[in-house]
């Protein structure tokens, strides 16, 4: 049986717009706490950030 959800890579934290935020803090706290995502291996609250 293959199960939908995956183990997030957080290596895709320092091409997000909240980099630079505390992990502590939200929305980063959030995201940490999640260490699977239903179909993605990007964190929940993962925004790409504007060049």
């Amino acid at each position: 049986m293959e199960y939908p959800y995956k183990h997030v890579e957080f290596m895709y934290c320092k091409t997000c717009k909240h980099w630079k935020t505390p992990p502590d803090e939200e929305p980063c706290n959030e995201c940490l706490d999640e260490p699977v995502n239903l179909n993605s291996y990007r964190p929940i609250n993962y925004e790409e950030k504007e060049t």
